[in-house]
C-alpha cells in the first residue's frame, strides 16, 4: 500500500530538487537514509535557522537516551 504525506522542515526555503528515485524505490528510504535516499534539496531563504538543528551525533545521542 502506498501513502502520501506532508514533510515538515526545520529550515526555511525553496525546494530545489525532488529525489525521484524514490517514487520507484521507497524502500531506499530504509536502507540508505544519509546518502542516496534523500528526499529534497533546499536553498535556505533563513541561514541562521540551520544553527538550531542537531548533528548527526548529537542526535544518535539523543535518540540513545529516550530508550
Amino acid at each position: 500500500m502506498k501513502a502520501v504525506s506532508d514533510i515538515y522542515s526545520p529550515v526555511s526555503g525553496e525546494v530545489l530538487e525532488v529525489n525521484g528515485q524514490l517514487a520507484e524505490s521507497p524502500e531506499k528510504l530504509n536502507q540508505d537514509p544519509h546518502g542516496s535516499a534523500w528526499l529534497i534539496k533546499v536553498r535556505s531563504s533563513a541561514p541562521g535557522e540551520l544553527s538550531g538543528l542537531m548533528s548527526a551525533a548529537d542526535y544518535r545521542s539523543y535518540i540513545g537516551a529516550q530508550e
